[in-house]
């Protein structure tokens, strides 16, 4: 593949993560990607990418590069951001990771979309009478009202297979277990019958209480402190723990700061200015400034991992990662509308070469077979193009290049007309056959008894629609007019189902023994 051509080429969305282990759950979102699906690639400047291509929910295609910071920070992924912006043109700007999330008002694993983004530790440090006091600059970004309604209205299917990655049971749901048995004079919680079920994390949940505030002592007693935590959930739930909330998507501000915190009141502070803030993390509001600059959206979405604080629970780190991917890939299929200029985008049968680049084995083909700039026209010509679009390239690799370009962009030449072209020249070469596969232009084996339809231009093949002037069919082309020309001399019988044996002799073919049964439709 050559590589500098992936700097030449617009996408929809580039998709940015802080870190890689967010960036490898991006990778694993497959709901609606085309093949031959994530490509990774460096790109001119070694940068190493990640492009693929989606369908979107009206079908149409959706570009997407992800890629991922080398270190955490504003800092860092602005940069980034920004170069990779420069080189390649998008539509929107997207970033998908994990946070800290609000305890008490989100759950573990939970998806937040951000409705507002700010710096909250932007502003002014002043001391007044020997005390530090800290005046916040409250700049916020925010998507378009049109985005956060597609925010409210997106739902995962409750099926998905992903949802399913997610822990069942929090680690604090399972302390509160052990203490309320202990409560209730269990002097050993693993030998209650609902043990596997309601603490299956013995072991991780035991050294949490140890250290947690010393709830409880190494005797299994109870501290003053694990005491009063029991009798409290114990008076709030008589009946029993309620049962882990499922899964939620949140629409709420998220807060981005320059440190790691663990501050069990940080959302207090930051809720006295921001009363419906949700989420923490260090680097969003970056990305919302970027944006700004270049006047595109900026849509991000982050999985709640923990609470802020130094008690964390890693088992939903790697689903909250997760989980932000595919909520947030699905909202922008839903919301291709939404992009800016929409109507220069590729059409869906490009999608799956153009989110790959342009392809070296085929420019090598047609550069070698075409070399001349006047066969490079006659073919394009052939194609349903005009001379006058051919330029005069000394160097045939750049011009088929440069002629390739055009098509995938959406000129008037369309990829699958252009090989089917070169096919009728090159009857046998695999790299063709090979591409066309790719753009869904199916080759049907010889001797294959299959059955045609006609109308209004397309053909339909054993429930496929081909809707093209020429395509391959038993390793020959063969053309809709050479098929309506069959249908005109051929008599009843052929035409009812019976050996086409004359219509292929008389073209000197070698297909005897096929069998097409061949009748009008008007409804493919």
């Amino acid at each position: 593949m050559n590589q500098n051509t992936h700097t030449q080429q617009a996408i929809d969305i580039l998709l940015i993560c802080a870190l890689k282990d967010e960036y490898d759950q991006v990778l694993k979102v497959t709901d609606g990607l085309i093949q031959p699906g994530w490509q990774i690639h460096p790109d001119a400047n070694g940068w190493l990418v990640a492009d693929a291509c989606f369908t979107t929910q009206p079908g149409n295609p959706l570009t997407i590069r992800a890629t991922h910071a080398s270190y955490m920070g504003r800092e860092q992924v602005q940069a980034l951001a920004s170069k990779l912006i420069n080189q390649n043109p998008a539509k929107c700007i997207a970033m998908s990771g994990i946070c800290a999330g609000r305890r008490g008002k989100v759950s573990l694993g939970d998806v937040i979309f951000a409705e507002r983004l700010w710096s909250y530790d932007a502003g002014k440090t002043t001391v007044e009478n020997g005390e530090q006091r800290f005046q916040g600059d409250m700049l916020q970004y925010r998507p378009s009202t049109g985005w956060v309604q597609r925010m409210q209205h997106y739902k995962p299917a409750p099926d998905a297979e992903w949802l399913a990655l997610r822990p069942q049971l929090p680690y604090e749901y399972q302390e509160d277990w052990v203490l309320l048995r202990i409560l209730a004079g269990d002097t050993n919680p693993s030998q209650h019958p609902d043990f596997q079920k309601e603490c299956p994390d013995w072991t991780d949940v035991l050294k949490r209480l140890w250290q947690k505030a010393r709830l409880v002592e190494k005797t299994l007693d109870l501290t003053e402190t694990g005491r009063k935590r029991a009798e409290e959930q114990q008076l709030l739930y008589p009946h029993g723990l309620p049962t882990p909330a499922p899964f939620k998507i949140e629409i709420a501000p998220i807060a981005t700061g320059a440190a790691v915190i663990e501050d069990p009141k940080l959302f207090d502070r930051l809720a006295e200015s921001m009363r419906k803030v949700l989420g923490i993390e260090m680097e969003a509001s970056a990305i919302g400034a970027l944006g700004e600059i270049h006047d595109i959206p900026v849509l991000v979405a982050k999985g709640v991992s923990d609470f802020g604080d130094a008690f964390k629970d890693d088992r939903y780190r790697q689903f909250a990662a997760r989980a932000a991917a595919e909520c947030l890939i699905a909202l922008l299929r839903d919301g291709e509308s939404l992009l800016p200029n929409r109507a220069t985008s590729i059409t869906g049968v490009l999608a799956a070469i153009s989110q790959s680049g342009i392809p070296r084995d085929l420019i090598e083909v047609l550069a070698e077979q075409y070399p001349d700039v006047r066969d490079a026209r006659a073919l394009w010509e052939r194609a349903g193009g005009k001379a006058s679009q051919v330029e005069n390239i000394p160097r045939p690799f750049d011009l088929w290049q440069k002629l390739w370009q055009f098509c995938i962009q959406g000129a008037v030449v369309e990829p699958q007309l252009l090989l089917q072209e070169a096919l009728k020249d090159l009857p046998n070469n695999q790299v063709l056959k090979k591409h066309l596969d790719i753009l869904g232009v199916g080759i049907l084996s010889p001797k294959e008894d299959v059955t045609f339809y006609f109308h209004q231009g397309k053909l339909k093949v054993n429930g496929t629609v081909f809707c093209y002037e020429s395509f391959e069919l038993f390793s020959r082309n063969v053309s809709y007019r050479e098929y309506l020309d069959f249908l005109e001399d051929s008599d009843a019988s052929v035409v009812a189902g019976t050996t086409a044996e004359p219509f292929w002799n008389d073209r000197k073919t070698h297909f005897q023994n096929v069998k097409p049964k061949i009748q009008l439709d008007s409804d493919i």
